[in-house]
Formats: structure tokens, sequence, C-alpha cells
């Protein structure tokens, strides 16, 4: 049975398609796959043929945060149009006769006091949507990530702890119990690493995958590099900090982390109050599929060279 997709990627928006870059409309492709074999390993073939679908996965969170604003935005003309005896009711559950839960009304509320509770309630919308992006760029990278570890083990089992575990990887395909044993020691160190790297801090995770596959920036890019990515990856991350634990203003961290990155589209002043839009949101979406454009990139030249030169 194939696991079901993260509670994140259940909207399914995006489809993207693979063609020949020699059909028609090739030109027009947002990443290279390359194939297995003739010297490409088989963790960048893995890499570069799942691209389209995060690309998919981190437009999909975007692209469902957006159209719930928008229909935010339409409830709130809608109740103002609405006649003054008509109201709007929300129902939660409480407990009924012999304790059993049941619905019951929480709150009536007349068609103007509707509509002005619609647009109270829009604004947090988008801080929700950045804390979720970040959430599904989390799934991403660390997916990225296992794509090297799963074909390059070995990275995590240098020194004298794991010498049994290299024991079993060595043995793996003396038999059926052997390769057994070897899959459920190696996804425990997996679930070990990745709960360490937690705490790391996201843009340190991508920094480490950049590092351990010996990647570079695109050939052809220019203005930013590796460290610019992670600092922005730090910035979203610091955003949700401060979303999750309810701040009111802005945090030194993040000011001082915004005001370093490329640009003035994810600029936040230190001491102002937290007010995160649709803006923001917006950037954080395009930096995702920014970054997967130069993850592919340098994939691709790992194994090619400089694109520009072809």
């Amino acid at each position: 049975m194939r696991e079901p997709q993260s509670i994140r990627r259940r909207a399914g928006f995006t489809q993207h398609q693979r063609i020949d870059w020699r059909e028609p409309g090739a030109e027009f492709a947002n990443n290279i796959v390359l194939p297995s074999g003739d010297g490409v390993p088989n963790w960048i073939a893995e890499a570069t043929g799942k691209i389209g679908e995060w690309r998919s996965a981190l437009r999909d969170v975007y692209l469902r945060w957006a159209i719930t604003i928008n229909a935010m935005h339409l409830a709130q003309e809608h109740w103002r149009g609405r006649p003054e005896d008509v109201a709007l009711q929300t129902m939660s559950m409480r407990s009924g006769p012999g304790g059993a839960a049941m619905q019951t009304p929480i709150a009536v509320w007349p068609s103007r006091e509707a509509a002005e509770n619609y647009e109270r309630a829009t604004p947090i919308l988008s801080a929700y949507g950045a804390s979720d992006m970040y959430g599904a760029l989390e799934e991403v990278i660390f997916e990225l990530y296992l794509c090297f570890l799963n074909d390059v083990p070995m990275t995590l089992m240098r020194g004298q702890e794991f010498s049994q575990l290299r024991r079993l990887y060595r043995d793996r395909e003396a038999g059926d119990q052997a390769r057994m044993a070897w899959e459920e020691a190696w996804a425990s160190r997996l679930e070990s690493w990745r709960r360490k790297k937690l705490y790391d801090g996201l843009h340190n995770v991508l920094r480490a995958f950049f590092e351990h596959a010996a990647l570079v920036r695109p050939s052809t890019y220019r203005v930013t590099d590796i460290d610019d990515w992670c600092r922005t990856v730090e910035a979203i991350g610091e955003l949700r900090n401060c979303v999750t634990h309810g701040a009111s203003r802005v945090s030194d961290r993040l000011a001082n982390l915004s005001h370093q990155l490329v640009g003035d589209a994810f600029r936040f002043n230190e001491g102002d109050p937290l007010d995160v839009r649709l803006e923001h949101l917006m950037f954080i979406e395009c930096f995702c599929d920014q970054l997967l454009t130069a993850i592919n990139l340098s994939l691709v030249e790992k194994v090619m060279g400089p694109v520009g030169r072809r």
C-alpha cells in the first residue's frame, strides 16, 4: 500500500508534466530531470525527479491560503450586502443530555457584525500561511537530504559508535534477514538524525546538505549564493517562531535578518507591530520556487558541468 501524503499535500491543485526536451514547449520547462546511469548518481536522479513534485507541494500550500484569504474578502462583501435581520450562526460542540457531544450555536452575528468579524479574522491568515509554508519547506528540504543520505549512507555512519551499523550495512545482501536488520537499523539512525537536526534550525540543515553533497551555486548566478538562501530560510523561520509564540511585535532577530535579504519584499522593522501580509506570503512562495530551481541547476552542474556553456 502506498504511504499517504502528508496533510499539507492533499490539495493537489498543481500538476507537473514530464516532457522530452525535444518536444514542442520544452523550452518552458522549469526543471531538468536526469536519468540514473551514465555517471549520474542515483540520489541526483531521484532528487531531480522529485523537484517537480516538491514545487507543486509548496505552490499548493500557498494557493490554499491565497484562495482562503480571497474567500474571506468575498464573505465580507457578501455579509455587507445582506439585510439587517439576517444573521450568521456559528456552531461548536457542547455536552448534551447524558453527556453526549452535540452541535450547539456559540455565536449569532447580525449581517453587519458578521462582515466586521470576517474583516477582523482575515489578517491573521497570512501569518498562519507563512507558518504553514515554512513547515512545507521543512518537509521538502529533509526529503531532499534523505535522497542523498539513502544513497550515501556512510555520511551518517562515521565514528566508533556506529561500528555495528556499518557491519549491518556491509552484510545487508547476505539474505532477507540481514537486509531487514539493516533497514530497521538505518531507519532508526535516520529518525535519530532528523530529530537532532531539527534543533539546528532549518537554515543549517540546508547548509549541511550543500556541504555534504558538495554542491555549489549555479554558474550563471551572480546576485545570490548559498549563504543568502540559508539566511532567507532563517528569516522565514524566525517569522514562523514569532507567529507560533504569539508575538505582538517584530523581534530583533526577525528585523535584523530581514534587512540582510536581497530586495525589500520581506522587510520588517524592529519593534513594529507584527503585521504579516499576503505580500509576505507571496515572497515565501516565490523564494521556495526559486530555491528549487537553484538546487536543480546545482545538481545538473555537479554531473554535467556549467550549463551556461551548453
